[in-house]
Protein backbone atom coordinates (compact mmCIF):
# COMPACT_ATOMS: atom_id res chain seq x y z
CA UNK A 1 0.00 0.00 0.00
CA UNK A 2 1.36 2.99 -0.67
CA UNK A 3 2.58 6.04 1.57
CA UNK A 4 2.45 9.51 0.39
CA UNK A 5 4.87 12.42 1.92
CA UNK A 6 5.01 15.65 1.15
CA UNK A 7 7.52 18.58 2.96
CA UNK A 8 4.86 19.10 5.75
CA UNK A 9 2.92 15.87 5.63
CA UNK A 10 2.67 12.24 5.70
CA UNK A 11 -0.28 10.09 4.12
CA UNK A 12 -0.80 6.15 4.61
CA UNK A 13 -4.31 4.11 3.71
CA UNK A 14 -7.08 4.35 6.71
CA UNK A 15 -6.70 1.36 8.38
CA UNK A 16 -9.19 0.14 11.44
CA UNK A 17 -6.69 1.48 14.27
CA UNK A 18 -7.27 4.71 13.08
CA UNK A 19 -11.09 4.40 14.20
CA UNK A 20 -11.05 7.12 17.43
CA UNK A 21 -8.54 9.58 15.39
CA UNK A 22 -11.63 9.50 12.20
CA UNK A 23 -14.36 9.88 15.21
CA UNK A 24 -12.99 12.78 16.62
CA UNK A 25 -12.44 14.09 12.81
CA UNK A 26 -16.34 13.12 11.79
CA UNK A 27 -16.93 15.14 14.88
CA UNK A 28 -14.81 18.44 14.25
CA UNK A 29 -17.36 20.76 14.63
CA UNK A 30 -16.24 22.29 11.12
CA UNK A 31 -16.34 19.24 9.44
CA UNK A 32 -19.92 18.84 11.01
CA UNK A 33 -21.23 22.07 9.74
CA UNK A 34 -19.07 21.72 6.50
CA UNK A 35 -20.01 17.71 5.66
CA UNK A 36 -22.47 16.47 7.62
CA UNK A 37 -24.99 19.21 7.57
CA UNK A 38 -24.41 20.15 11.13
CA UNK A 39 -25.25 16.42 12.76
CA UNK A 40 -22.44 15.35 13.99
CA UNK A 41 -22.27 10.93 13.03
CA UNK A 42 -22.78 8.32 15.39
CA UNK A 43 -20.02 6.23 17.00
CA UNK A 44 -21.88 3.80 14.84
CA UNK A 45 -21.76 5.58 12.01
CA UNK A 46 -17.95 6.48 11.69
CA UNK A 47 -16.92 3.00 12.27
CA UNK A 48 -19.33 1.85 8.62
CA UNK A 49 -17.24 4.66 6.90
CA UNK A 50 -13.84 4.06 8.44
CA UNK A 51 -14.75 -0.37 7.12
CA UNK A 52 -16.02 1.41 3.75
CA UNK A 53 -12.22 3.04 3.93
CA UNK A 54 -10.13 0.10 4.51
CA UNK A 55 -12.56 -1.95 1.77
CA UNK A 56 -11.75 0.52 -0.58
CA UNK A 57 -8.35 -0.16 -0.67
CA UNK A 58 -8.75 -3.69 -0.63
CA UNK A 59 -11.58 -4.23 -3.73
CA UNK A 60 -10.05 -0.75 -5.39
CA UNK A 61 -6.31 -0.32 -4.67
CA UNK A 62 -6.71 3.57 -3.68
CA UNK A 63 -9.33 4.68 -1.31
CA UNK A 64 -8.68 7.57 1.92
CA UNK A 65 -5.52 8.49 3.41
CA UNK A 66 -4.81 9.12 7.02
CA UNK A 67 -2.74 12.16 7.12
CA UNK A 68 -0.29 13.30 9.61
CA UNK A 69 1.57 16.36 10.14
CA UNK A 70 5.28 15.57 10.21
CA UNK A 71 7.12 15.78 13.16
CA UNK A 72 10.73 16.22 13.71
CA UNK A 73 12.67 13.26 15.76
CA UNK A 74 11.64 14.75 19.32
CA UNK A 75 7.50 15.20 17.97
CA UNK A 76 5.03 12.51 17.40
CA UNK A 77 3.07 12.94 14.07
CA UNK A 78 -0.37 14.49 15.11
CA UNK A 79 -3.76 13.04 13.18
CA UNK A 80 -4.51 16.01 10.84
CA UNK A 81 -7.25 14.48 8.64
CA UNK A 82 -8.37 12.05 5.46
CA UNK A 83 -8.11 12.61 2.37
CA UNK A 84 -8.06 10.25 -0.85
CA UNK A 85 -10.40 8.88 -3.62
CA UNK A 86 -12.98 6.87 -3.98
CA UNK A 87 -15.37 5.26 -6.48
CA UNK A 88 -17.81 7.90 -7.47
CA UNK A 89 -21.34 6.40 -7.06
CA UNK A 90 -22.39 3.92 -10.26
CA UNK A 91 -19.75 5.07 -12.18
CA UNK A 92 -16.23 4.49 -13.73
CA UNK A 93 -14.98 7.88 -12.60
CA UNK A 94 -13.19 8.62 -9.26
CA UNK A 95 -13.97 10.89 -6.69
CA UNK A 96 -11.57 13.25 -4.95
CA UNK A 97 -12.34 14.05 -1.18
CA UNK A 98 -10.57 15.87 1.99
CA UNK A 99 -11.33 16.60 4.92
CA UNK A 100 -9.21 17.91 7.81
CA UNK A 101 -10.06 19.50 11.59
CA UNK A 102 -10.77 23.06 11.80
CA UNK A 103 -7.87 24.05 13.58
CA UNK A 104 -5.68 22.76 10.89
CA UNK A 105 -7.64 24.39 7.94
CA UNK A 106 -5.91 27.74 6.60
CA UNK A 107 -2.19 26.57 6.54
CA UNK A 108 -2.08 25.76 3.11
CA UNK A 109 -2.11 21.86 4.11
CA UNK A 110 -5.16 20.87 1.85
CA UNK A 111 -3.69 21.66 -1.77
CA UNK A 112 -0.73 20.27 -0.62
CA UNK A 113 -1.86 17.00 -0.01
CA UNK A 114 -4.38 17.81 -2.77
CA UNK A 115 -1.72 17.96 -5.66
CA UNK A 116 -0.13 14.37 -3.63
CA UNK A 117 -2.73 12.78 -4.09
CA UNK A 118 -3.81 13.82 -7.75
CA UNK A 119 -0.57 13.28 -8.58
CA UNK A 120 -0.37 9.50 -7.18
CA UNK A 121 -3.93 9.43 -9.47
CA UNK A 122 -2.27 10.29 -12.31
CA UNK A 123 1.39 8.91 -12.24
CA UNK A 124 0.66 5.53 -10.47
CA UNK A 125 -3.04 4.70 -11.17
CA UNK A 126 -3.28 6.17 -14.56
CA UNK A 127 -6.46 7.85 -14.30
CA UNK A 128 -8.23 9.66 -17.07
CA UNK A 129 -9.91 12.08 -14.97
CA UNK A 130 -10.58 12.88 -11.08
CA UNK A 131 -13.89 14.20 -10.13
CA UNK A 132 -15.13 16.23 -7.19
CA UNK A 133 -18.86 17.28 -5.74
CA UNK A 134 -18.61 20.22 -3.71
CA UNK A 135 -21.69 22.49 -1.98
CA UNK A 136 -21.70 25.48 -3.46
CA UNK A 137 -21.77 27.54 -0.13
CA UNK A 138 -18.18 25.76 1.04
CA UNK A 139 -16.04 28.19 -0.52
CA UNK A 140 -13.34 27.16 1.29
CA UNK A 141 -13.33 23.95 -0.41
CA UNK A 142 -14.07 25.45 -4.22
CA UNK A 143 -11.16 27.62 -3.36
CA UNK A 144 -8.88 24.60 -2.30
CA UNK A 145 -10.10 22.41 -5.01
CA UNK A 146 -9.26 25.19 -7.79
CA UNK A 147 -5.86 25.66 -6.57
CA UNK A 148 -5.05 21.86 -7.31
CA UNK A 149 -6.31 22.23 -10.88
CA UNK A 150 -10.28 20.83 -10.49
CA UNK A 151 -12.56 23.52 -13.45
CA UNK A 152 -16.10 23.80 -12.64
CA UNK A 153 -18.24 21.70 -15.21
CA UNK A 154 -21.70 21.98 -13.76
CA UNK A 155 -23.80 21.95 -11.03
CA UNK A 156 -26.03 18.78 -10.11
CA UNK A 157 -28.24 17.60 -7.98
CA UNK A 158 -27.02 15.22 -5.55
CA UNK A 159 -29.52 13.92 -2.87
CA UNK A 160 -31.32 16.60 -1.43
CA UNK A 161 -29.12 19.47 -2.59
CA UNK A 162 -27.65 20.54 -5.75
CA UNK A 163 -23.90 20.65 -5.51
CA UNK A 164 -20.81 21.60 -8.20
CA UNK A 165 -19.42 19.10 -10.46
CA UNK A 166 -15.85 19.77 -10.59
CA UNK A 167 -13.26 17.33 -12.46
CA UNK A 168 -9.27 17.27 -13.45
CA UNK A 169 -7.19 15.79 -15.92
CA UNK A 170 -3.59 14.51 -15.89
CA UNK A 171 -2.72 16.99 -18.44
CA UNK A 172 -2.97 19.55 -15.43
CA UNK A 173 -0.62 17.89 -14.37
CA UNK A 174 1.93 17.09 -17.06
CA UNK A 175 0.98 13.67 -17.36
CA UNK A 176 -0.04 12.52 -20.48
CA UNK A 177 -2.25 9.65 -21.05
CA UNK A 178 -1.05 5.96 -21.20
CA UNK A 179 -2.34 4.29 -24.33
CA UNK A 180 -4.12 0.97 -23.47
CA UNK A 181 -1.31 -1.15 -24.65
CA UNK A 182 0.58 -0.12 -21.68
CA UNK A 183 -1.33 -1.55 -18.97
CA UNK A 184 -2.53 1.13 -17.24
CA UNK A 185 -5.63 2.68 -18.03
CA UNK A 186 -8.73 4.74 -16.22
CA UNK A 187 -10.15 2.66 -13.78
Amino acid sequence: MPVLETPRLSMRPVAMSDFEAIHRLHTDPLVVQSLFSGEPPSRESTGEKVELYVRDWQQNGFGFFSVFLRGNLQEQSEFAGRAGLRRFEDTSDVEYGLCLFGHIVGRGLGPELGRAILRHAFEELGLERVVALIRPENERAVRAAQKIGFSHVEDRRHGDRVKGFYDVRPSQYGVALKTSGSGRHAS
